[in-house]
């Protein structure tokens, strides 16, 4: 087993945030880091086999990762692969997992596209009357991707979806990459808006870059305590920097730090792309601007971890999954699982 460490850029401070209520100053933020990155290698049939990071060895794709405790154990949800709309992996402890031969998600629902089933960037909530909720992406039926929501009594599903999406944002290039979160008093869904499939500057799209960076917002509401119903309005919280990210920044997950302050983690540039990584930036409200932007992982020579991204933390606060690949300038490669537990000026956070 190989373990490493990946500590944040030197210019942050090693003290915790103060507990004023002001956007925290860069002095003050928390040094965070991954511990134990452990590669998930699920192609065994007796699921995965110990903690590994580096191959040459052969694995499954099941990129954009999401996990939730539910139903007595661990379930890790990905993107359209393994010949399911939605995958599903089990594991008691996040650190190894079985994939299992469920499709969470078999009916993406009427609004989907008949022609384009592929389900992007699934996220599981379990909200107050027992019931779990998936926010998904998906095609709409002659339009842009929109995020869906469907429902299951179990973490397994099948999950049922509802008749229509819940968000859509056509002339904003389409939405995708949806998280719930819930503070402990209200529940919140964040997105990205998908600016770089209308074009630009950026080489994350479809045709050849030009003109200026498209806004890729991501974007936070608060929702009823079902996790279904939207309320208030939407708030931008997080841009891309234009060059310096190649116009994008996607895939959000929320954390509240023990100070009372929030770190939002996202993607930033294309992720076919080796530059591809997970970000991050704070908060001392939970819908406000986020800032004082650093860099958690990126591709790491010879740490067999190439581009990855797509990073969600358990509600705990504990241990985190992302995907990466095993080679570089691979785009199209798999983007496998990883598991890493999350540090905070060094310590594990705890249950």
């Amino acid at each position: 087993m190989k373990s490493f460490l990946l500590s944040l850029s030197a210019g942050l401070a090693a003290g915790l945030p103060s507990k004023q209520q002001h956007a925290p100053r860069a002095e003050e933020l928390p040094s965070l880091g991954l511990a134990n990155i452990t590669k998930i290698d699920m192609a065994g049939a007796g699921g995965l086999q110990g903690r590994r990071l580096a191959g040459p060895f052969m694995g499954v794709d099941f990129p954009d990762p999401s996990i939730i405790w539910g139903d007595g154990s661990w379930k890790a949800y990905a993107t359209s692969s393994n010949g399911k709309k939605i995958p599903v992996a089990t594991s008691s402890d996040t650190w190894s997992w079985t994939l299992t031969g469920n499709d969470a998600l078999p009916n993406p629902g009427s609004w989907v596209d008949p022609n384009d089933q592929g389900i992007w960037a699934p996220d599981v909530q379990k909200n107050d009357a027992g019931v779990y909720v998936m926010y998904y992406t998906a095609k709409q039926n002659g339009g842009n991707h929109c995020i869906g929501a469907a429902t299951s009594n179990t973490a397994l599903g099948p999950f049922t979806p509802q008749s229509q999406p819940l968000i859509c944002d056509a002339a904003g290039g389409g939405v995708i990459d949806a998280s719930g979160y819930d503070d402990g008093t209200n529940r919140w869904i964040l997105w990205k808006v998908d600016g770089n499939s209308l074009g630009g500057a950026t080489t994350c799209q479809g045709g050849t870059p030009s003109g200026s960076y498209k806004p890729t917002p991501i974007k936070i509401q608060r929702m009823a305590r079902d996790a279904l119903t939207l309320q208030d309005s939407a708030k931008t919280i997080l841009d891309n920097e234009g060059a310096s990210n190649d116009g994008v920044v996607e895939a959000p997950s929320l954390y509240k730090i023990g100070d009372g302050n929030y770190v939002l983690f996202y993607s930033a540039h294309c992720y076919s792309s080796d530059d591809y990584d997970v970000e991050y930036a704070f908060s001392s409200t939970i819908d406000g601007s986020y800032t004082n932007r650093g860099i958690l992982i990126r591709t790491v020579d010879n740490k067999g971890v190439y581009g990855p991204g797509g990073l969600d933390i358990d509600p705990n606060g504990k241990s985190v999954v992302f995907h990466g690949r095993l080679n570089p300038n691979q785009g199209g490669a798999a983007r496998e699982l990883y598991s890493a537990e999350l540090t905070i000026n060094g310590r594990s956070i705890s249950f």
